[in-house]
This record gives C-alpha cells, sequence and structure tokens, in this order.
C-alpha cells in the first residue's frame, strides 16, 4: 500500500467518525457545511491557479 492511499483511507475514517458525530436531526445544517466547504475548496483551487499563472 503506498502511502497515498494510507492518507485517503485515513481521511475516510476521519470523515465516518465526523459523520457519526453530526446529529441526524439537522440535515439543514449538513448541507449548509457542504456550501461552506465548497466555496473553501473552489477558492483555495483559484488561488492555486491564480499562482501557477502568475508564477508562470
Amino acid at each position: 500500500m503506498t502511502e497515498q492511499e494510507e492518507k485517503i483511507q485515513e481521511l475516510e475514517r476521519r470523515i465516518k467518525v465526523l459523520e457519526n458525530h453530526t446529529s441526524p436531526r439537522l440535515p439543514g445544517l449538513r448541507i449548509l457545511w457542504f456550501i461552506i466547504w465548497g466555496f473553501v475548496g473552489i477558492f483555495l483551487i483559484l488561488i492555486l491557479i491564480g499562482l501557477t499563472q502568475f508564477v508562470a
């Protein structure tokens, strides 16, 4: 098993733990977190693209 596969499995385990800890009574809150993380992810990708174009 490569180091990358181990990291992926570790992340999957952490995600499962977090999903078990979140209360199922608040589905709206989970959707809100997905939206927030989606924006964060897009923002980070845009920063990376901007940096690579700036360096190039």
